[in-house]
C-alpha cells in the first residue's frame, strides 16, 4: 500500500470486454471506497470509446507487461487483479514486479492452461488420467485410431467447460475434435495453431469446489 498519499486506495483490474464479472467487481470497489484503474483486452483504437485506462492484448504478455507496470506506477495503484482467467498470469507478473502481494506466475499459468497443469501433476507423481496433445490442424481420423475410449477432448486454455466433449468411439471423437478445434480457433487472435488436449475419461461424480485462499487459509464459498 502507498501510505504516503491522501487519495483512496486504488486497484488495477484486468478485464476482458466480454466479462460478466466486471459489474460485481466495480460495485464492490465503489462500496468500500476503492478507486479502479481499468485495463481491458482490446485494440487501442477502442480504448477511449469504452472509457478504459489502458488497452492491451492479454494474449501477448511480453508486450502488455511493461504497459501494465508503467500505468500502475503512474497511477500509484495498490494492487493488480485479474477479473477473468485470461489475465491471471499477466496480473501475477505485474504484481510481482511492483512488489505487491501476488500469486506465483507459474501457478497462474498452470491454473489457466490444462496442459501445463497435467504435466505438473504428472511430474509430481500425482495419479492422473493418460493424456496427449495435438494441434487443431491435425487429422482427427488419424488421431482417433491411436486412442482408447471413452476419452475427453478439451481446448488447452478455454474456461467454463467450453469445448469439453466426451468421445466414446472414433466417429464421435472426430466430431468432438472438429467441434473443439473450431471453438479454440475462434478464440485465437495471433493466427497461431492452438492445441487440443485429449485425456482419459474418468467415470464417477464430478465435484466442483470454489473458495478463497488467503495466506494459506482456505475459505470455501
Amino acid at each position: 500500500m502507498h501510505e504516503d498519499r491522501a487519495h483512496s486506495p486504488r486497484v488495477m483490474l484486468l478485464m476482458s470486454p466480454s466479462t460478466y464479472r466486471a459489474g460485481a467487481f466495480l460495485k464492490a470497489a465503489a462500496d468500500v471506497g476503492v478507486e479502479v484503474v481499468s485495463v481491458t483486452d482490446m485494440p487501442e483504437l477502442l480504448r477511449e470509446y469504452w472509457h478504459q485506462d489502458l488497452a492491451v492484448s492479454f494474449a501477448n504478455i511480453e508486450q502488455a507487461f511493461p504497459d501494465v507496470v508503467r500505468l500502475a506506477r503512474e497511477r500509484a495503484v495498490d494492487a493488480v487483479l485479474s477479473v477473468d482467467d485470461a489475465a491471471t498470469e499477466l496480473a501475477a507478473l505485474g504484481a510481482r514486479e511492483l512488489g505487491f502481494v501476488h500469486n506465483s506466475p507459474d501457478a497462474a499459468a498452470a491454473a489457466r492452461d490444462k496442459l501445463i497443469m497435467r504435466n505438473m501433476l504428472a511430474n509430481a507423481g500425482v495419479r492422473s488420467p493418460w493424456f496427449g496433445v495435438h494441434p487443431v490442424s491435425g487429422d482427427p481420423r488419424t488421431i482417433a485410431e491411436t486412442l482408447e475410449y471413452p476419452c475427453v477432448v478439451k481446448p488447452i486454455r478455454l474456461s467454463g467447460s467450453r469445448g469439453v466433449i466426451r468421445a466414446d468411439d472414433t466417429d464421435s471423437f472426430v466430431a468432438a475434435f472438429t467441434r473443439t478445434a473450431a471453438i479454440a480457433l475462434d478464440e485465437v487472435t495471433d493466427g497461431g495453431d492452438p492445441q487440443i488436449l485429449i485425456e482419459e475419461y474418468l467415470p464417477g461424480d464430478e465435484v466442483a469446489v470454489e473458495g478463497l485462499l488467503t495466506d494459506g487459509d482456505l475459505h470455501i464459498l
